[in-house]
Formats: C-alpha cells, sequence, structure tokens
C-alpha cells in the first residue's frame, strides 16, 4: 500500500483550488449496495478527512445528491487505491461531515474471502473504520384483530391527562425509518419534511406501512373528526427513510448500515431534538460514531429494544446514551424502560387504519412522551430524560410501563407548568 500523508486537506465546498466532483454511485451501483443478497461481500471503509471541519461556513447544510456535492481529490485517491490494492470494487463514497470521515462502499469479489480483506485493511494506517455491511429490521407486526379498544395505549399511559398540561407543540421528531403517507388524513401538516435515501430500490415514500404507523403513534392529529389521536399530536415529524419493504405492501423492513449513517447524517443537522428509530441489528462502528455526535449535540435518542434473549439485535438500543424501548405485554413487566407494544391502533397508507404490535411501537410512543416533555423543558438533556422516564413506570392494572401524566407531573415538580 503506497504511503500517503496526512496532509491539510481542501474545503468541501469552498476551496482555492480545483477539487474533484465525487459520484455517490449510478443506480447501478446504489441497487447492488441495497441488495440484501450482497450484504455479506459489502464492507464500508471510512478515514478521516479533516477538509470537512476546514470549509468555509462550515459543514454542508443539507445532504447532496449524487454528483451534487465535491470532496478533495486526496479522498478520491486514497479511496481509488485502496480498490485498486486489496482487489476491491468501489460502489460508492461519501463524506460523513458530522464526523469528519470520508466513507466508502465496496463489493469483495466471489473469489476474494471478505474476512481475509477486513483483516488486511483493518492493519491500513490510513484507515480508521472497516466493518461488514449489516442489516437491520423494523420490529412490529400486523394483527388481523377487530377494532375492539381503540386505542386502549392511550388510557394505559394516561395520555388525556398528560395533554391537559403538554401537545408536544413546537417539537420535532427525527423518524428514520420506511416512508410516511403524509397525505393521511391523520397525518396532514404532521410530516414537517421528508427525504429517501433508498430510493434507488425503493422509490416510493407514502404507500410505505410501517413508517406510516410510527408517525400515527406519536403525531396523528386530534380533535380533527377523523381517526386516531397520536402521543404529541402538536408535534412535528422529519421522516428519513432509510428502510424499504421486504415486498410490496408488507410491514416489514430492511435498512443497512449505508442508508442508515446517511439517514442519522442528516438528521443530526436538522435540528430535531427527539431521533426514533424503531429498528434494531447488530453493533455497527459507523452508527456508533454518528450516534455518538448526535448526542453531543443534544439529542435524545430512543430505540426498539427486543430485550436480552435477542441480543443480536439490540443496537442501536444497547448504545450507552440511548435510550431502549421495550414491549410492554399485559400482564408481564420488562426490565428497563416500557411501553405498551400489544395491538396498538395506528395510521396505515391511503387513510386506513390497523393494530399493530412491536417493540417499534413502544419505542415510537416513548419519543411522543419526550415530546410532551421537550414543550415543557426544550433543553430537557437525556439524563433528565431518562430519569423521569424511569420514575414514571409502574403498574396500572394490568399493564406495567411508562405513565405519561407521571411523568408531566414529575417534570412540572421542577419546571414551571402553565
Amino acid at each position: 500500500m503506497k504511503t500517503l500523508p496526512c496532509l491539510a486537506l481542501l474545503s468541501l465546498l469552498s476551496v482555492s483550488t480545483p477539487s474533484t466532483s465525487l459520484e455517490l454511485g449510478s443506480d447501478k451501483e446504489l441497487a447492488a449496495i441495497l441488495n440484501v443478497n450482497n450484504a455479506e461481500r459489502l464492507l464500508l471503509v471510512g478515514f478521516p478527512d479533516q477538509s470537512m471541519n476546514r470549509s468555509q461556513g462550515g459543514a454542508p447544510s443539507a445532504y447532496r445528491h449524487r454528483g451534487s456535492y465535491q470532496s478533495t481529490s486526496w479522498s478520491k485517491r486514497v479511496s481509488d487505491e485502496i480498490a485498486e490494492d486489496y482487489s476491491i470494487q468501489k460502489l460508492a463514497e461519501w463524506p460523513m461531515t458530522e464526523i469528519g470521515v470520508h466513507c466508502i462502499v465496496y463489493l469483495v469479489p466471489a473469489n476474494n474471502s471478505v474476512p481475509e480483506v477486513v483483516e488486511k485493511l483493518s492493519h491500513n494506517s490510513n484507515v480508521s473504520i472497516v466493518q461488514n455491511m449489516h442489516l437491520y429490521s423494523t420490529q412490529a407486526s400486523t394483527h388481523d384483530d377487530p377494532y375492539l379498544k381503540l386505542q386502549s395505549n392511550l388510557r394505559d399511559m394516561q395520555i388525556d391527562e398528560a395533554q391537559n398540561i403538554t401537545t408536544g407543540k413546537n417539537v420535532s421528531i427525527a423518524v428514520i425509518d420506511t416512508g410516511v403517507d403524509f397525505s393521511h388524513p391523520d397525518l396532514i401538516d404532521q410530516v414537517s419534511s421528508h427525504e429517501n435515501f433508498s430510493s434507488s430500490i425503493s422509490t416510493g415514500f407514502e404507500n410505505d406501512q410501517h413508517g406510516t404507523a410510527i408517525a400515527g403513534i406519536m403525531v396523528a392529529k386530534q380533535n380533527n373528526k377523523t381517526g386516531i389521536m397520536g402521543i404529541a399530536p402538536d408535534a412535528k415529524v422529519i421522516a428519513y427513510k432509510a428502510c424499504w419493504p421486504t415486498k410490496e405492501n408488507s410491514m416489514e423492513a430492511t435498512c443497512n448500515s449505508f442508508t442508515l449513517s446517511l439517514a442519522v447524517n442528516t438528521a443530526i443537522k436538522s435540528g430535531a431534538k427527539i431521533l426514533n428509530m424503531s429498528l434494531g441489528g447488530p453493533k455497527d462502528k459507523f452508527l456508533e460514531e454518528l450516534l455518538k455526535k448526535a448526542q453531543e449535540k443534544g439529542m435524545i435518542v430512543v430505540a426498539a429494544d427486543e430485550g436480552a434473549d435477542k441480543n443480536e439485535i439490540r443496537f442501536p438500543a444497547s448504545l450507552p446514551g440511548v435510550i431502549g424501548v421495550q414491549s410492554a405485554k399485559p400482564n408481564t413487566s420488562a426490565n428497563g424502560i416500557s411501553a405498551p407494544g400489544v395491538k396498538i391502533l395506528t395510521t396505515l397508507p391511503h387513510g386506513t387504519y390497523d393494530f399493530i404490535s412491536g417493540s417499534s411501537i413502544a419505542t415510537a410512543e416513548v419519543s411522543g412522551v419526550i415530546a410532551l416533555l421537550m414543550q415543557i423543558k426544550p433543553d430537557i438533556t437525556f439524563a433528565e430524560a431518562k430519569s423521569i422516564l424511569e420514575k414514571s413506570s409502574g403498574s396500572n392494572g394490568s399493564f406495567s410501563g411508562i405513565n405519561a401524566s407521571t411523568a408531566v407531573s414529575n417534570l412540572c415538580k421542577t419546571t414551571h407548568c402553565s
């Protein structure tokens, strides 16, 4: 491997010398990245690019689609040499601006050993991160049950009492999931912005079930003579599609390290103070670094937690500083923070509704409760929010989990509530 000096790098956007325009990848290359059958042979590699922190005016304010951003020729040369020296194919590269790392996705050919390539790259002095492409899955499932006790979760959590004081006004929740049907009668004007990071494999947005269900739990409108009511109906959702349905009209969906990293990086810059990730998968170094940055900037990250018996899919819930949420089942108790997660009525595409179960739903409920708290105290910290949630958990009849009314009351003891 050629030795490359760590020089003062050029700016990403404003430079005094010519820079090279880098393409994120052709549609064919991006489709290869998002093909789950390729996951075992895909690697994510990163190395520091100091130019990201030296651009005039700071880092880019928004993610730029392929072909429209620039990086240093140094970064491109390093990524090209890695591909040549290790006999791997470069599919995409992009600046992960929030952590100052230039990222590349490589495909290891069938005649090469993936573990051997990873081992060799781990000893490359230019490389700071090398990992396999990980897959993540949303944690929810549909039920064919009739609409018997509509929104029993709101009663169990005593949402009505909490909403007498707060409804999540002026709070934004960044949601990394599948797409959201923002034309749903209960979600019109509830999604402030959206972006699709998996468009080359899943172009749709409003037909996606899981993200629509999650958004409805959080911010479905109240008092509109339609459907249901969300936990924090006056909050807004910023919808980032990083997951795509496993098949048409499926609740189950898949994400990977590539799409999730792009979405988290953009979510950090969005200004949202809550990040909802109703999904789980294996530990991931890129996502770990990004989520640490999110925490440093005051973002409260909430993620689905399937419990210790499913440890292999507990990331990012298992990451320190992330609020992991389990589904509270009737007549049982969960270790840690939990919320209702069995047969919960919520929104689905095309103006429909259904009962959904899973820790994904419970996670959205907790993000909604945090939005309620954040209206009262906009600068509430992770530690404060977690402590209040833990102290507000208990049994209410057959339900054991978070009581939103208690949570709001506990915060009002130390913060003025009108």
